[in-house]
């Protein structure tokens, strides 16, 4: 039987009186080592890509925004910041003629973009062969057999959101090792303990939680039809998640399954690179046409806002949509990638002073909550490191990462 025990403020595990202490790093960087055991890791894979054809863009590279990314580097249509081996890119000319950086072409490793040069060899209507290669990403994964003794497997390589292996039969997880794009080496942060999954909210916590929502609720239960719109960016018109996975159709389909006699009505109000002051003046007939019953709301493009304007915001937003006879969840945004949560690497709590502005309007203002950046800050308590949830490495969730929005804002509906 396995019992999670807390020891000096030191997560260790039981597996049939076998103590089990922190995983630590050896000396050289690439073993871990779980007591007297130690394993090797392999360094981040890395795959080849021979003589694609391209018609380079003349536009100066910018981020996931212009120039022409190599397609081997995209999740879906955007580009994976990082996923490319640096300084492993050729540009070929039809002949064999090997071109020149900064002469024929411009490139931007990070985000695998590229554009010819006016001044160079490459013609607006000639195509160039390339050849370069791609990072992958992984989850190993320390597991324990019914006597303690520990295994490492091996995860699945992917050029993004890696999941981790299978169990063994009979086997318990116990750590799982990020291995991201070109790492060679074991740091400290790539280490994941796994621990508890997040504390779901008791019957008295979701009584609370529903006592925002009442109207709502009680149409609900009345078997009646409720109209929700979801007003949001890229995240809520459902970037890069699977067709019926984005959370906010996930979110209505389980909510109809709760409360089966009801009729519910989604209009999915999520338009791609928008915030809220492109979207306010917009609020009346994107929102409001449609008679909502209630309105989520999620804008991840908010966080870079000083205070005045959020406050402004979010306050008129509030006002308009109560006006109208609708009620409101808000909802806190997941994590995006490391240099948009001002740290060096894919771990840490959340930071961001405009989610803590969210959670003050929300209580300032008696709104309803859905505090999803906790679900994704505790992703590192159950052994995740939670840009394996963000399917463009960039800020767009995963099905699984949409799983975490759906989870936290049925909190507000318990079951009949």
């Amino acid at each position: 039987m396995t019992q999670i025990v807390l020891l000096s403020l030191v997560m260790t595990l039981v597996v049939n009186g076998v103590l089990h202490a922190e995983p630590s790093i050896g000396a050289d960087g690439r073993r871990v080592l779980v007591g007297s055991t130690a394993f090797d890791i392999v360094p981040a894979q890395s795959v080849s890509i021979e003589n694609e054809l391209y018609l380079l863009s003349s536009d100066k590279p910018d981020r996931w925004a212009k120039g022409t990314h190599l397609k081997g580097c995209l999740s879906k249509v955007t580009a994976l910041p990082d996923c490319l081996v640096p300084g492993s890119v050729v540009v070929k000319l039809p002949d064999g003629t090997v071109l020149e950086r900064n002469k024929d072409y411009l490139l931007d490793e990070r985000w695998a973009a590229l554009a010819r040069v006016d001044s160079g060899r490459i013609a607006k209507d000639t195509q160039v062969l390339i050849s370069y290669r791609i990072g992958q990403m992984r989850l190993d994964q320390i597991q324990l057999d019914p006597h303690g003794k520990p295994a490492l497997v091996q995860g699945e390589p992917r050029k993004t959101s890696p999941q981790p292996p299978a169990l063994l039969p009979g086997h318990t997880a116990f750590a799982n090792i990020f291995m991201p794009y070109h790492a060679t080496n074991v740091e400290d942060w790539q280490l994941f303990r796994i621990g508890r999954p997040f504390p779901e909210p008791d019957k008295a916590e979701m009584q609370r939680r529903a006592s925002f929502i009442p109207k709502t609720l009680a149409k609900l239960r009345a078997g009646r039809e409720v109209r929700i719109v979801t007003w949001g960016d890229s995240v809520t018109a459902g970037g890069d998640a699977s067709p019926g996975r984005a959370f906010p159709e996930l979110f209505t389909s389980r909510l109809q399954a709760r409360f089966p006699s009801a009729t519910i009505v989604l209009t999915n109000a999520g338009i791609g690179a928008t915030n809220t002051s492109q979207r306010l003046p917009h609020l009346p007939d994107q929102v409001l046409l449609h008679r909502p019953d209630l309105v989520t709301i999620e804008f991840i493009n908010d966080m870079g806002f000083p205070d005045a304007v959020m406050r402004r915001n979010y306050v008129q937003a509030f006002s308009q949509i109560r006006a109208s006879g609708a009620e409101v969840i808000l909802i806190t945004p997941h994590f995006a990638m490391p240099e948009m949560m001002g740290r060096a690497h894919e771990r840490g709590p959340e930071t961001r002073p405009n989610v803590q502005l969210l959670r003050i309007l929300a209580n300032e203002n008696t709104v309803a909550l859905a505090d999803v950046s906790k679900r994704w800050e505790h992703l590192e308590s159950e052994g995740l490191p939670y840009i394996t949830l963000l399917d463009n490495g960039i800020n767009h969730p995963n099905d699984q990462g949409h799983e975490l929005f759906v989870k936290e804002l049925l909190t507000f509906f318990p079951s009949p």
